[in-house]
């Protein structure tokens, strides 16, 4: 081996005093060769390791070992000193190459010819595959010198003529992080940079935005006051001739909106002719669509006068349409039907009456239209009830259409809805089982006629079981019940309740009766609990001596516990006469 192994250079440290004196012993014995031309290698002296491990290096006795000797006393195990470093090797000088010495020894496949001084090793011959530049094996020259096992790295430096290095290459340094750690710490800073920050940072200077070179002064220094916490100095005079400018802005816009609080009738009448002017650019439907124009847009309808406002709805009103499909500008036209008289916002609504079916199943269209049915009187949003009473059940079962239905079922009168709720009655059972339509039919045992509530409960009666264990319809069961029993028809409804009831129940004694598969499942028995809450007079024994006879199995479901727990605490007046076993 070469004396960087043995010093540290090419491998681990040899730290303990039994492999420094085997590296010293190998560095006496080098002088001999055994062929000409090799350079010197350490002869091979096997050692047992368990003489090399640093724990059983011999140390001199200092007395604290002995009774007495030293601060702990005896019995205590002695302090061990580290082993010596090993003395540096001598200086190694490489004998020169006899390339005609390895003539014998090299394979035959290499194809060599004799020449004298050539530098070692060749090429190998065409239509072979390179080999790795080490030393060919030489089974008689590395088991004489105890190197059949090592690894390229460990060979003493060789000229090579062919490779621009003059050693072989070595192994790669170890490290201790790798991976995703070993990049991070590669590319990161050190020192107090690459320290990491938590929370966030405090700046110490005020920020200051980049400077835009469209961007006023004025509104510059608006953005350098609220970016600093600070509340910026300027009249509305100064930023009136750039208004619109301030308006796209987002801090602009919060500045404009709270002077338009403050200033005089007068500059309030200045700031709606800027945005309602003829050359306006961008004119009133581009603020309203902007993300921070709209809510100056808004804050005018709030400020203004009546012949303000409406001279500000005329310039929106073309567009109403496609502002109500916009994310930003449908909370404009629905500010504008809230704030303005009842003409201008029949004159708003008119422009949708093209396509208001579109606006109905928009995520956006449709709080215009419910804004429409809340604000404006019956007559004028006729044209809404048309365009849901020609495809109501489509409408009823749609995420954003069932909401317009049960505005028109809050607003409208019965009368202007008759076709719309006789659509609807023909699709109970469908619309009943809907995750939307759920809430249409709910909305009719609330807001109806009589007769449409009757025709709901006899269709919930007929297939209770079926409606109290779905999902959906268990919701339009429980709204029977309240609503015959304290709703706007109970006393019309009180045979009907009845009638319910007695489908609930079942026969006295009944272990397969319709409540006790619902108080067992996990939504049937909400419809049990609701129909505890609305039982009255001698439905309240009935039920609680149904519920009181079935047997320990029902009581003790993870649902039925629900049901005997709400019946001991809201039956008391039964306690004393019937156990709950």
């Amino acid at each position: 081996m070469g004396d960087e192994f043995f010093a540290g250079k090419a491998g681990p440290a040899v730290t303990s005093a039994a492999a420094a004196a085997a590296a010293n012993a190998a560095s006496a014995g080098r002088g001999a060769n055994p062929l000409p031309g090799i350079p010197p290698q350490m002869p091979f002296e096997p050692f047992d390791m368990n003489d090399a491990h640093p724990m059983k290096v011999p140390v001199p006795s200092d007395g604290r070992g002995k009774k007495g000797g030293g601060r702990g006393g005896g019995g205590r195990t002695p302090h061990r000193k580290a082993a010596p470093q090993p003395p540096p090797p001598p200086s190694f000088q490489q004998a020169e190459w006899d390339a005609s010495a390895f003539q014998q020894a090299i394979p035959p496949a290499y194809g060599i010819p004799a020449a004298a001084g050539m530098a070692y090793p060749p090429a190998p011959a065409a239509g072979m595959a390179a080999p790795y530049p080490i030393p060919p094996t030489m089974p008689g020259a590395m088991q004489m010198y105890g190197m059949t096992g090592m690894m390229p790295f460990m060979y003493p430096p060789m000229a090579y003529s062919h490779m621009p290095s003059s050693s072989p290459p070595q192994p790669p340094e170890k490290s201790k992080k790798t991976g995703k750690n070993q990049q991070n710490a590669q590319s990161a800073p050190t020192g107090k940079e690459g320290k990491k920050r938590r929370g966030k940072a405090k700046s110490k200077e005020p920020s200051t935005p980049e400077a835009n070179p469209d961007c006023s002064d004025e509104l510059l220094s608006v953005r350098n006051a609220q970016s600093n916490g600070l509340k910026a100095k300027l009249s509305f005079q100064e930023v009136l001739p750039h208004l619109l400018e301030f308006a796209q802005d987002q801090h602009g816009s919060r500045f404009l909106q709270g002077k338009l609080d403050e200033t005089s009738p007068e500059e309030r009448q200045e700031a709606f002719a800027v945005i309602c002017a003829d050359d306006a650019n961008p004119d009133a439907v581009s603020l309203a669509k902007d993300v921070s124009g709209n809510f100056v847009v808004q804050k005018l309808f709030d400020i203004g006068t009546q012949e303000q406002k409406k001279k500000l709805a005329e310039r929106l009103q073309p567009e109403v349409a496609s502002l109500s499909k916009d994310n930003y500008g449908c909370r404009v036209v629905q500010k504008a039907i809230g704030a303005v008289s009842k003409d201008l916002q029949v004159m708003l609504a008119s422009s949708l009456q093209s396509n208001v079916t579109e606006c109905i199943t928009n995520m956006h269209g449709n709080h215009v239209v419910q804004k429409c049915i809340e604000q404006m009187p019956p007559d004028p949003v006729s044209f809404i009830i048309y365009a849901v009473q020609a495809d109501a059940a489509a409408l009823a079962s749609h995420i954003y259409g069932c909401r317009v239905i049960q505005r028109l079922l809050e607003h409208c009168a019965s009368g202007q809805l008759t076709e719309m709720l006789d659509r609807i009655l023909s699709n109970i059972e469908v619309l009943s089982k809907n995750q939307f339509g759920n809430y249409v039919v709910q909305h009719m045992l609330e807001h109806g006629r009589v007769q449409d509530k009757e025709r709901i409960i006899d269709v919930v009666k007929a297939k209770i079981l079926d409606f109290a264990m779905d999902k959906h319809s268990s919701n339009v069961v429980e709204k029977c019940f309240e609503a015959s029993t304290i709703g706007e028809h109970a006393k019309e409804l009180e045979g009907k309740r009845a009638q319910l009831v007695d489908a609930v129940l079942g026969q006295p004694g009944d272990v397969n009766s319709p409540l006790c598969e619902m108080m067992t499942h996990r939504f049937g028995n909400y419809v049990v609990q609701r129909l505890m809450e609305y039982s009255r007079g001698t439905e309240r024994e009935r039920i609680y001596r149904t519920l009181s006879a079935l047997p320990i199995d029902f009581k003790s479901h993870q649902h039925g516990m629900h049901i005997m727990n709400a019946l001991q605490k809201d039956f008391k007046e039964f306690n004393q006469d019937v156990s709950l076993g």
